[in-house]
């Protein structure tokens, strides 16, 4: 599969997760306490993480493309949304209440569940490559002879 093709694999699910969260909160309404104010650090940290995202495209896996797709669209939405209210996230998925609960936004649960598809597909692929892999030099089998891991 070649590299335009799993970009596409990135671009499509990221831009479609992110219209569905925009449109989510721009109609739902959010109580006020259920905002998150997000600071400059986290803006450049979030882009920071959108760069890795687009590189993981490199990694010949259909899978690994389309996680950090789904991962993408939790940053990028989060990010518009801080960057349209006063870097302020509205978050109007609520359960319980002020005292009692806690509030997100899809953006939140695309980004945790890309991660965990993610990190899926990563291992998934590195343990069907793993013939591939550099062996262990000196010191990792003597760490993992430490640890009583292997040998």
């Amino acid at each position: 599969m070649l590299a335009s093709d799993r970009l596409l694999l990135f671009v499509a699910p990221a831009v479609v997760l992110v219209a569905v969260d925009q449109v989510v909160k721009a109609t739902v309404s959010t109580p006020f306490w259920a905002f998150h104010h997000r600071s400059y650090g986290w803006v450049a940290l979030s882009i920071a993480v959108l760069v890795g995202a687009f590189f993981l495209t490199l990694v010949p896996s259909r899978a690994v493309a389309v996680a950090a797709g789904v991962m993408s669209a939790g940053a990028i939405g989060n990010l518009i949304s801080a960057r349209l209210d006063g870097n302020r996230v509205p978050n109007p998925l609520v359960i319980g209440d002020y005292q009692r609960g806690f509030a997100f936004n899809l953006a939140d649960v695309f980004f945790l569940v890309g991660n965990m598809l993610l990190m899926t597909a990563l291992i998934v692929m590195l343990v069907r490559r793993r013939d591939r892999l550099a062996p262990p030099r000196a010191w990792e089998r003597a760490l993992l002879r430490q640890l009583h891991v292997g040998g």
